[in-house]
């Protein structure tokens, strides 16, 4: 199998065959059973990073969760209530939530140290991709064939909410511009905006039918989307039109983050993609060959990068 397609292969393939998850069921209920404590967690398949004050927190395969406070030495958090794969991990003020296969949902209130589990349903079939709160109460979560879960008690309780009756693609990425708009990128050129955070939503005409994995501001008004075989499109005018950028690749891209303007793409293989305040990408081809899945920017210009093989930088050290 080509790489290029594994990363897609883990993310999206292997949502619904339920090897990671393991549970204890006793008296009709379920145990939850925590993440094992593994010497090469931090080096395993990372799937989101995030930022939360002085720490830095991210999540993958196999329930597990690895922290550092300075981005190069990093730890597995214990006592992490899931085995199944963590996809998604968002920060709100001191709180945080993590989600993944199974349609699970944990949160951390100490900068990902102990973790509570507070949404679990295997049967579903359905995994969560991404995460948003707008403030310590209100949230959502998306993900798999059309999931859209939304909380108004911090995540405490859960209600389902069908946006496109017409469809049940993946919903996989919802960008929020701060003012009650939101975006969600989504699967085969199905992608929606929303104008009153989530209460209502309506189709996007997309240029592109394939897959789009992920959505980042590129500027106050612009959004850039991007997903299968290198395609990334951009919008100034909150998703009514859209144009084509060309990256120079044709790697799929999995991860996103800006700094101060520059833009950067993490894709498949091992490429990085870079554009500034012109339309043109630059190409870079990381050497530890891996498939990337998220990235996250530490404010000089440096960026943090997780996928296969855990955490890796760019620039590389020493370039």
């Amino acid at each position: 199998m080509r790489r290029s397609k594994r990363l897609f292969r883990i993310v999206c393939a292997l949502l619904f065959t339920g090897w990671l998850t393991q549970i204890v069921v006793a008296d009709d209920h379920i145990d939850v059973v925590y993440a094992e404590q593994m010497p090469l967690a931090t080096e395993s398949m990372l799937l989101d990073i995030i930022r939360s004050g002085n720490t830095f927190v991210a999540v993958g395969e196999r329930g597990h969760v690895v922290t550092s406070t300075d981005g190069k030495t990093w730890v597995q958090a214990e006592h992490v209530p899931t085995r199944s794969t963590l996809t998604t991990i968002f920060s709100e003020g001191d709180r945080i939530w993590a989600g993944g296969h199974d349609a699970v949902i944990i949160t951390s209130a100490d900068a990902g140290k102990t973790w509570t589990q507070l949404y679990f349903d295997p049967e579903r079939n359905q995994a969560i991709m991404d995460i948003h709160f707008s403030d310590d109460s209100n949230g959502v979560a998306i993900g798999s064939y059309g999931l859209y879960l939304y909380t108004s008690d911090g995540g405490r309780t859960w209600e389902e909410k069908i946006i496109d009756e017409e469809s049940d693609y993946h919903l996989n990425n919802l960008l929020s511009f701060g003012d009650n708009r939101w975006l969600i990128a989504g699967e085969a050129g199905f992608s929606y905006r929303s104008y009153n955070s989530g209460e209502t939503w309506e189709p996007l005409e997309m240029p592109y039918q394939g897959s789009m994995w992920g959505a980042i501001k590129s500027s106050e008004e612009c959004v850039l989307f991007y997903g299968l075989r290198g395609h990334v499109m951009e919008s100034c005018d909150f998703g009514t039109s859209w144009r084509e950028l060309d990256t120079g690749s044709e790697s799929s891209i999995s991860g996103a983050a800006e700094y101060d303007g520059l833009v950067l793409l993490a894709a498949n293989s091992g490429t990085v993609l870079t554009r500034d305040d012109s339309d043109d990408f630059s190409v870079y081809y990381h050497s530890s060959g891996v498939d990337f899945a998220a990235a996250l920017s530490l404010g000089n210009g440096n960026f943090l990068l997780v996928g296969e093989d855990g955490v890796h930088s760019y620039p590389e050290i020493g370039e």
